[in-house]
């Protein structure tokens, strides 16, 4: 039902979608350029072959009569080799730069991609399954990318030849060319009507692959759990129905273009008929040499090989045009022409948009931030209630503030929206004086490091997840070993097998779940080097270490960013966590419950309000002394 959903509600304008992706053509200019010239040069040349095959076969008969010499036959057949080097050396140069043209131009097509869905709103990336992402940017665009394919390069492999062909079969014969020919329209016809079709079941194939990708990216991701819950089986079902619906999809669209491919070829091959009639009769009747006759055949048998593909040429770039609707809606613009390197479109392998692209963030202020919360009612996109209502609170430049509450009372909303990237549906949340909402990406990767509470990781090496893809040296290698320090991560890395540079698999695989989020802390840590970040906001950083090494965190926190840190390295602190150990060290303290402040003040004062927070620490005082790993921290009764 999904599937057939989209495909009625897909809005298939394939006659356009070759203009809306001229952008991606001008990025390629050099290469179509160069193509183009060895299309027009093999195009030019490509009647030789036959032409001169047929002046061999008349000087071959002219000698068997005594009227040649065997030095003009040997010319006429060295003539015949020159003629196909003429033709296949642009071949060769043609379909290099077209071929590598069309490489990046999916590339580009890839990179826009994602660039755009990396910046959409968080609430159209909670509802988009990531797997349909997936089969967009990756199937879809191989779509899109054979029928830019088949458009620019067929164009001169079958579309100009066929037009050099036909204009050299006119000219050589026009009344016997003109019958021979008369079955094309029809080919031509039947392609274009066969085009909505064929869109329709591209669209339908290519969303019955996204569904299928989708499922199994789910079901790869749980795999371990799949494995302990003893549901594997279950897991292959569901894809297995999946993917037998993608076949179907698939199928259905194999038969029709296969369908259509006989067709094509049996109307552009009518016309033998017709030139082995009258081409013959004109032979027997002297109006035809034997030579020209069988350089007219020779080029009407290329003209029948390639001319079919014409009509399969309209379905192709209408596939493509399906598929373009399904990868439009993700696309960011396009980089111009005028931030790319000179000459760049002449650049095999070039990616427009890499140029001058610089990670490391460039603050406009240094030192800590002053964080306003007014009046915020926040909700998640597309939830029928609100997670916070009525909270407002101030931190100063250089403070921390520390939050806590039961499961659900809204801590992770709160550090969420603090960032910037959810909407908020009343309030306001201002950072350095400037509403968070208006925080650019630079203004926010620069001023506002965060460690979310599943400290996600990604595959590669340790020193790679903390950099985030920013430009690596001996200067930022210092800041890196900081961030490890301070996470309490440098023991660990001590032991890894190769430092830094062990490679911790997709999702953090091999490394315990401690040292993910202490990675992930790092990473946030250093997350605006050279520079501090000037709010710096930690979800749950400590739910996977032990009571120790939570000290040793909050100290080098402390040494990096609190009050005796340099006033342009201080950062304002907000630690969202459960576990309160560090919450003595805090300015001010606010106790959510239900999504709205139940307490707000310092240790001390709550501690001797006897309300929720004086329960919740002192029942995780008692329960660490049992364990022998009691909060280092005192405590105020």
């Amino acid at each position: 039902m999904e599937i057939a959903s989209s495909v009625r509600t897909a809005d298939i304008r394939t006659s356009h979608y070759l203009r809306e992706i001229c952008p991606y053509f001008r990025h390629v200019l050099g290469e179509l350029i160069l193509g183009a010239i060895g299309g027009i040069a093999m195009n030019t040349a490509a009647v030789l072959p036959a032409i001169l095959l047929g002046r061999a076969v008349d000087r071959a008969l002219a000698y068997s009569r005594g009227e040649a010499t065997l030095s003009q036959v040997g010319w006429a057949a060295a003539a015949i080799v020159l003629g196909s080097l003429a033709t296949d050396v642009p071949r060769v140069a043609k379909r290099w730069f077209l071929a590598t043209a069309n490489t990046r131009i999916r590339a580009n097509l890839r990179a826009d991609a994602v660039r755009g869905v990396l910046a959409w709103p968080m609430s159209r990336l909670m509802t988009t399954p990531i797997g349909d992402l997936m089969a967009r940017i990756n199937g879809d665009i191989e779509v899109v990318g054979q029928g830019v394919r088949e458009f620019v390069v067929e164009m001169w492999d079958t579309v100009l030849f066929s037009i050099t062909l036909v204009a050299t079969l006119v000219i050589m014969d026009a009344q016997l060319s003109l019958l021979a020919l008369s079955p094309v329209p029809a080919a031509m016809l039947v392609a274009y009507f066969a085009g909505r079709w064929v869109s329709r079941r591209t669209h339908a194939a290519r969303a019955a692959n996204a569904v299928m990708v989708s499922s199994i990216q789910e079901r790869l991701t749980a795999a371990r759990l799949l494995r302990l819950l003893g549901r594997t089986q279950s897991a292959v079902d569901q894809v297995q129905q999946h993917s037998q619906a993608q076949a179907q999809a698939n199928l259905a669209l194999v038969r029709l273009r296969s369908g259509l491919q006989p067709v094509y070829a049996t109307l552009m091959t009518l016309g033998v008929i017709m030139v082995i009639w009258l081409g013959g009769r004109r032979v027997i009747t002297g109006a035809l040499t034997l030579g020209t006759f069988i350089a007219y055949i020779e080029l009407y048998r290329r003209f029948v090989d390639r001319a079919f593909r014409v009509p399969q040429l309209i379905n192709s770039v209408q596939s493509g045009g399906a598929a373009y609707e399904r990868v439009r809606p993700l696309l960011a613009s396009p980089p111009p022409i005028e931030a790319e390197p000179r000459y760049s479109s002449f650049t095999p392998g070039h990616v427009a948009g890499l140029a001058g692209i610089d990670e490391s963030p460039v603050p406009p202020c240094t030192g800590p931030a002053p964080v306003s919360v007014q009046d915020m009612v926040f909700a998640y996109p597309g939830a029928s209630a609100a997670v916070l209502a009525d909270v407002s609170f101030d931190v100063p430049a250089g403070g921390m503030l520390a939050i806590t509450g039961p499961v659900g009372s809204g801590k992770s909303a709160l550090a969420r929206a603090l960032i910037g990237i959810y909407p908020l549906q009343q309030g306001r949340i201002c950072v350095d004086g400037r509403p968070v909402e208006q925080f650019s990406a630079a203004d926010r990767a620069s001023r506002i490091a965060y460690l979310p509470e599943d400290s996600q990781v990604f595959s590669g090496a340790v020193h790679e997840n903390i950099l985030m893809g920013r430009a690596d040296g001996p200067a930022m290698q210092s800041y890196i070993d900081a961030a490890a320090r301070a996470a309490s991560l440098d023991e660990d890395v001590q032991g890894f097998p190769e430092g830094m540079a062990t490679q911790i698999g997709e999702l953090g695989v091999r490394v315990s779940g401690g040292q993910r989020q202490r990675i992930a802390l790092a990473r946030a840590i250093a997350a605006a080097a050279p520079f501090s970040p000037g709010l710096l906001v930690l979800d749950d950083p400590f739910s996977a270490v032990d009571v120790q090494t939570e000290a040793r965190i909050i100290a080098a926190l402390r040494e990096l960013f609190g009050p005796s840190a340099p006033p342009d390295r201080r950062a304002t602190i907000v630690l969202v966590s459960h576990r309160l150990a560090a919450f003595p060290l805090a300015d001010r303290i606010i106790v959510l419950q239900q999504g709205r402040i139940a307490q707000s003040g310092t240790h001390g004062s709550l501690m001797h309000a006897d309300g929720l927070y004086r329960r919740i620490f002192l029942a995780q005082h008692r329960t660490s002394a049992a364990t022998g790993q009691a909060m280092p921290l005192e405590v105020t009764t």
